[in-house]
């Protein structure tokens, strides 16, 4: 990727389980697998997570619409007793992700009783490594990489087919957060296409965006700087603007609608709102995401209400 840090390097190893470096309990690795339905204005995601310090694991299988509007769910925690493989991870919920070609493809699969889930995700670029500084104490190691997922979710007789572009998320190492915390993301991914961008809002109200990532035709470049400008509806997105310039001196302009929203209280004193966007760009259109993380006191601070 033209402008990455050189000493930021995803191998094969990456994608097994990465044993703590420190015995602070915060010590975590977590794997994410977000899809959706355009025609539905569903979100969806697979999301799992150790931290062998506090002796705990779990996951989360859930999918929304609209105004936070829950499809469906599956939440656990449960004792951490081992190192887990996660080349072939099998929990006791039903949860399944196997990895098919180390940081390639990967089938995520998910039996509860009321929920049937076979997805399969094939990147379309190598893993995208995230400097540690532009998350302060959120992880040690983490990256996102872009790709294609296609499958069925089955909710008790319903059975919706997937097919979209998206991502997946890895992170690992101690996440402490800071009592001001304010962080964003807005991401988008089409065929031969895919952006992401990282966002620290400044005191004044700037939502710079700090890094991310880039491809178009073929060539992919780290995002240098830019600007996401949020329009609020009672204090939530419904639109948003992003201007950015990458490595290789391109520019990123789309605008994005966002279809849906998850504003939910993600514990530990941690805020987080979702949206599902289809962003316009251009060669047309994509779909994907934007995020918000806020710390519970930042947020009541800002003047918003209690989720």
């Amino acid at each position: 990727m033209i402008g990455r840090d050189p000493k930021l390097i995803v191998t094969a190893e990456d994608d097994r389980f990465h044993a703590p470096t420190t015995e602070a309990v915060s010590w975590i690795e977590t794997m994410w697998f977000p899809f959706w339905s355009p025609e539905e204005a569903l979100s969806g995601s697979v999301r799992v997570w150790f931290s062998p310090n506090a002796g705990q694991q779990g996951g989360a299988v859930a999918g929304w619409r609209g105004a936070s509007e829950g499809l469906f769910g599956d939440r656990w925690t449960e004792d951490f007793v081992s190192a887990p493989d996660l080349m072939d991870l099998r929990l006791s919920r039903g949860l399944q992700i196997e990895c098919l070609a180390p940081l390639e493809r990967y089938r995520i699969r998910h039996e509860g009783p009321r929920l049937h889930l076979d997805l399969q995700f094939e990147a379309m670029m190598p893993p995208n490594p995230v400097p540690p500084e532009e998350s302060p104490g959120m992880f040690a190691g983490h990256f996102e990489q872009p790709g294609r997922v296609r499958g069925e979710v089955r909710v008790r007789d319903q059975t919706l087919p997937i097919d979209c572009y998206s991502i997946r998320d890895r992170s690992w190492g101690p996440r402490e957060m800071p009592s001001e915390l304010r962080l964003g993301n807005a991401h988008g991914t089409a065929q031969g296409f895919a952006f992401f961008t990282y966002i620290n809002p400044t005191p004044d109200g700037v939502e710079r965006i700090t890094s991310g990532y880039l491809l178009r035709e073929g060539v992919a470049a780290r995002i240098v700087d830019g600007v996401r400008e949020t329009e609020l509806i009672d204090g939530l997105p419904v639109a948003i603007r992003l201007e950015a310039i990458d490595a290789a001196d391109r520019r990123l302009e789309v605008r994005g609608e966002c279809v849906n929203v998850m504003a939910s209280n993600a514990g530990h004193g941690v805020y987080a709102v979702l949206n599902l966007v289809r962003w316009e760009h251009e060669r047309g259109a994509c779909w994907g995401e934007n995020h918000d993380v806020w710390s519970e006191r930042a947020w009541l601070e800002a003047g918003r209400p209690p989720l």
